[in-house]
C-alpha cells in the first residue's frame, strides 16, 4: 500500500481544532471529537460533511477492479450485480460495500502486485439485502451494517448486523444483530462520538444502539429511503423522511426509552418559485414528496438538505428556515448529501439536474456551478485540499476545484456510477458503477 497522503490542510484543521475548540457551554453538548481515519461511514463523519483528510489524485488512473458480478450469491435479491451503495474505508484501506442483490465485500490490495482487489470476507444473510446502505466502521474494526429481508413485501423487516473480521476464511463472525422494524431498510447507520449506533428501519424508526447490540431508545419517524441520520452538536439526530417531512430527534431524559420529536420541516411549506417535475412512476420520490437525501449538519446546528422538489434549504436548529436554493427542476429533486468545505463557507450539491452547485453557506447564493449531462445521484466528496470528486448517472468521474468549479479531471468509468467516491489513505479513491464493478483509482 502506498503511503497515506494526509493533506497539511488536514492537519492543521486536526491541530487548530484541538487547540481552540470552545468547552461545551452546557452537559448536553456532545464533544465531536477529531476527524477519523479512513472513511469509517457514510459522508465520513456523523455530520456527513464528506470531507477526507487526505489529498486525492488529479490524474486518475485506474488501478484495480473487483468484479462482483462473477460472486455467486445463494438467493440474490436482484438478477444483476448493482452497486447503488458507498464503501466504508478502514485505517488500513480495506473497503467494505455492498450489493443490492445481498452481498457485503470487504475489499482489500492483493498480497503481491496484480491488477485485482481482494476479497478479504463477504456476508449475506439468507434473503438479504443492504440496499442503499453504506456500512459503518467502529473503532475497534467492527463492520455495521444493516439488511433487509422480504423486500419486496408488505413483510420488509430490517436488522442491523455488527460483524467481525474472521482470523481464518472468508466469513465474518456475527457479534449480534438488533432488530431495525418493519419496511425495506436501505439507510446507512451513523456513528455517534460515544461510539453509538443510529439506524433506520423502512418504516421510520429510528433506533440509538450501543456497541453490545442494546437497543438504547427509538424514536417513531417517517418512511425512510436511502436517507442516513444525521448527528447535531447538542447530540438531535435528524431524519429525512419520504413522507414530506424533516424530523429533529432529542434523546430521551430521566432513562426512558423513547426519544423525542422536538420539531418537524415541511418541505412542501416552502415550495419556490418554480413547478416541481413530478411523475406517478418511478424512481422514488417523483411525486416531489419529501426527501431521499441525507442531512448536513453545519458546527453552529444548522441542517441543510435536499429534497424531492428540487429545493434545497438551510434550516436553523429550532426548524425555522433560514435560506432556500432551487437548482434545477427534475424528477425526484436532489438525491445528493451535500459536503461542507473545512471553512464551513460553501456547500457543494449535485443534483438531478444542473451538475454540481457550490452554494455560499451563509445565504444560499450560488458560487458556482458546473453542468453534468444526466443526473448526479452519489454524494460529493471533497479532500484535504479541497477538491471536489463526484460520479454521475453518466458514467464519469469528476474532480472539480472547490474554489471556482474549474475541471480537474472527467474520468470515463463507461458505466453508471451512483457511489459517493471514497478516498483511502493512500490517496486514491474507491467508486463501484452499476454493473457490480468495484473501481481503484490512483495517480497517474
Amino acid at each position: 500500500m502506498l503511503a497515506p497522503r494526509l493533506g497539511l490542510v488536514a492537519i492543521v484543521t486536526l491541530a487548530f481544532s484541538a487547540a481552540c475548540a470552545p468547552s461545551p457551554r452546557t452537559p448536553d453538548v456532545v464533544a465531536m471529537g477529531p476527524l477519523p481515519i479512513g472513511r469509517p461511514m457514510y459522508q465520513m463523519d456523523a455530520q456527513h460533511t464528506g470531507r477526507s483528510p487526505y489529498i486525492g489524485p488529479r490524474q486518475p488512473l485506474l488501478l484495480r477492479t473487483f468484479n462482483t458480478d462473477l460472486v455467486p450469491v445463494p438467493d440474490p435479491e436482484f438478477g444483476n450485480s448493482d452497486i447503488q451503495s458507498s464503501a466504508a474505508i478502514a485505517s488500513d484501506g480495506t473497503a467494505y460495500i455492498g450489493l443490492h442483490n445481498g452481498t457485503l465485500f470487504a475489499l482489500r490490495d492483493p498480497t503481491g502486485a496484480g491488477n485485482q482487489l481482494a476479497a478479504r470476507f463477504s456476508f449475506h444473510p439468507p434473503g438479504g439485502s443492504s440496499w442503499h446502505a453504506t456500512p459503518a466502521i467502529g473503532r475497534d474494526g467492527t463492520v455495521y451494517v444493516g439488511f433487509s429481508t422480504d423486500s419486496s413485501t408488505p413483510n420488509a423487516q430490517g436488522t442491523l448486523y455488527a460483524l467481525q473480521a474472521p482470523l481464518a476464511g472468508i466469513d465474518p463472525a456475527v457479534l449480534w444483530s438488533a432488530d431495525l422494524g418493519p419496511g425495506r431498510q436501505t439507510s446507512s447507520p451513523t456513528l455517534g462520538p460515544d461510539g453509538t449506533i443510529y439506524a433506520m428501519g423502512g418504516e421510520g424508526r429510528l433506533s440509538a444502539i450501543s456497541r453490545d447490540g442494546q437497543v438504547d431508545w427509538t424514536a417513531q419517524t417517517g418512511p425512510t429511503l436511502k436517507a442516513s441520520p444525521a448527528l447535531g452538536p447538542d447530540g438531535t439526530v435528524y431524519v429525512s423522511s419520504m413522507n414530506g417531512k424533516l424530523y429533529a430527534v432529542s434523546p430521551p431524559a430521566n432513562g426512558s426509552a423513547h426519544g423525542v420529536v422536538r420539531w418537524t420541516f415541511r418541505f412542501a411549506e416552502y415550495p419556490g418559485k418554480g413547478k416541481p417535475v413530478v411523475s406517478h412512476s418511478p424512481p422514488a420520490g417523483a411525486d416531489g414528496i419529501g426527501s431521499g437525501a441525507s442531512p448536513t449538519i453545519a458546527s453552529d446546528g444548522t441542517v441543510y438538505v435536499g429534497a424531492n422538489n428540487s429545493n434545497f434549504y438551510a434550516i436553523a436548529p429550532d426548524g425555522h428556515l433560514d435560506w432556500m436554493f432551487e437548482t434545477q427542476h427534475e424528477i425526484a429533486g436532489i438525491w445528493s448529501t451535500a459536503a461542507l468545505s473545512a471553512d464551513e463557507s460553501t456547500l457543494y450539491l449535485g443534483a438531478n439536474k444542473g451538475g454540481i452547485y457550490a452554494l455560499n453557506r451563509q445565504d444560499g447564493s450560488l458560487r458556482w456551478q458546473y453542468p453534468i449531462v444526466g443526473s448526479i445521484y452519489s454524494s460529493p466528496a471533497l479532500d484535504a485540499t479541497g477538491t471536489v470528486y463526484t460520479g454521475s448517472t453518466v458514467g464519469h468521474v469528476f474532480a472539480l476545484d472547490g474554489a471556482n468549479g474549474h475541471l480537474i479531471f472527467d474520468y470515463d468509468a463507461r458505466a453508471p456510477i451512483w457511489t459517493a467516491p471514497a478516498i483511502r489513505p493512500d490517496g486514491s479513491i474507491l467508486i463501484a458503477d452499476r454493473n457490480g464493478r468495484v473501481m481503484l483509482l490512483g495517480e497517474a
